[in-house]
């Protein structure tokens, strides 16, 4: 049952409730008891107050001015989705319930088990690299100087979160994510997924960094 459920085809699925014992990483895990439904997107906790993060970010970014360049939409989606998320949803487990059940998925390491170097890293995400990149912002959209110093810390620190968060997986022999292939084979959903939500975002990166060395 659980196996047709990871592919990506359309079934009708309106009354199963898919058991974590569906993904390898989460199968290991004996004191993991939330069943994962995958029926829908589901409201269930849209209203938590940490929530709250993401539309205070929004607004500020929006009343400092809108993003006109390439690296300014990168840094805008930075400060209002990605570090919040990071802390919020994925090292604290607080928010809209999908999400919070989609970082149990991808890594194992968020809140399910609180893995010290990405919690680590998520901490630093949130209370460094968040207002850095805010003030990165605001500086690039008024083109001052200081702009760069700003650039160099939030990217030196996203380098490193993702130098640890690489080799600590490595070291452990990637059992906390979904599947690791390489060249992608994409036979199921997961390895989609994992694949667009890892690799294509690494890919971004490089090429945002060659952009800055020209």
């Amino acid at each position: 049952m659980f196996a047709s459920i990871t592919e990506f085809e359309w079934v009708n699925v309106d009354s199963i409730i898919m058991s974590h014992l569906a993904y390898p990483n989460l199968a290991k895990i004996k004191n993991f008891n939330r069943d994962l439904n995958y029926t829908g997107f589901t409201l269930e906790d849209w209203d938590d107050p940490c929530n709250l993060v993401f539309v205070f970010m929004l607004i500020l970014c929006l009343w400092t001015g809108v993003p006109k360049t390439f690296v300014g939409l990168w840094v805008f989606f930075n400060t209002v989705i990605i570090h919040p998320m990071d802390f919020l949803i994925g090292t604290v487990g607080r928010g809209p319930k999908y999400l919070v059940d989609e970082y149990a998925i991808l890594d194992t390491r968020y809140w399910v088990l609180d893995y010290p170097a990405v919690s680590s890293i998520s901490y630093i995400e949130f209370f460094v690299m968040l207002p850095m990149c805010y003030l990165w912002y605001r500086a690039l959209l008024k083109n001052q100087p200081i702009q760069h110093f700003y650039a160099l810390i939030a990217c030196c620190s996203q380098a490193m979160g993702a130098i640890i968060y690489g080799v600590c997986e490595f070291k452990d022999g990637f059992v906390h994510i979904p599947a690791v292939d390489w060249p992608p084979t994409f036979e199921g959903y997961l390895k989609l997924k994992y694949f667009c939500y890892n690799d294509l975002n690494r890919i971004f990166s490089e090429k945002n960094a060659e952009k800055k060395k020209k």
